[in-house]
């Protein structure tokens, strides 16, 4: 399965939710008879991740901790992801649920360098054929902001198709 790249819909609530300094939306094309929902995708977000990012992602934490910048340390994320449900209010790691609707959840967390929404969404696109997609968007609160997003940048942009690649292959039925 090959991902691909879409604009962001111009109709979603990540479209509307923040000012956009960046933005990419991520999709690809799943063969599934069975209904993919947005919460579907959330905790297989998370449960995907290679070891290599996995790294990454725990230096990310304490070089943010060093800065004054929010990490998700102390957080039972596990705990999180088995009681997730894809509600307003609800949280895993740094990602908050803003809002959703019937194709989107709705994430993201707001601290002092920048601000950043990550949409998962799962439309229908003809029978057994289902579009997903993670849109992201971004909004520098500075010049720690715009510095901190030009190191994560290539990062994000490699990691978000192999994620979809991975919870593609997990929903493929």
């Amino acid at each position: 399965m090959t991902t691909y790249t879409i604009p962001l819909f111009p109709n979603s609530l990540i479209y509307k939710a923040i000012r956009v300094d960046y933005e990419d939306t991520f999709a690809i094309d799943i063969p599934s008879k069975k209904v993919i929902h947005p919460e579907d995708l959330v905790p297989l977000f998370f449960d995907v991740f290679p070891s290599w990012f996995k790294v990454l992602m725990h230096l990310r934490e304490t070089i943010a901790k060093m800065i004054g910048l929010k990490t998700a340390h102390g957080i039972d994320i596990q705990a999180q992801l088995d009681n997730f449900k894809g509600q307003k209010g609800e949280s895993i790691a740094l990602f908050h649920v803003f809002d959703r609707s019937e194709e989107e959840i709705l994430m993201g967390e707001t601290d002092k360098h920048l601000d950043f929404r990550l949409s998962f969404f799962s439309k229908m696109k003809e029978a057994n054929l289902y579009q997903v997609s993670l849109a992201t968007t971004v909004q520098y609160n500075g010049f720690l902001g715009k510095l901190y997003f030009f190191f994560v940048k290539p990062f994000h942009r490699l990691i978000v198709p192999i994620i979809l690649k991975k919870i593609a292959k997990r929903l493929e039925k």
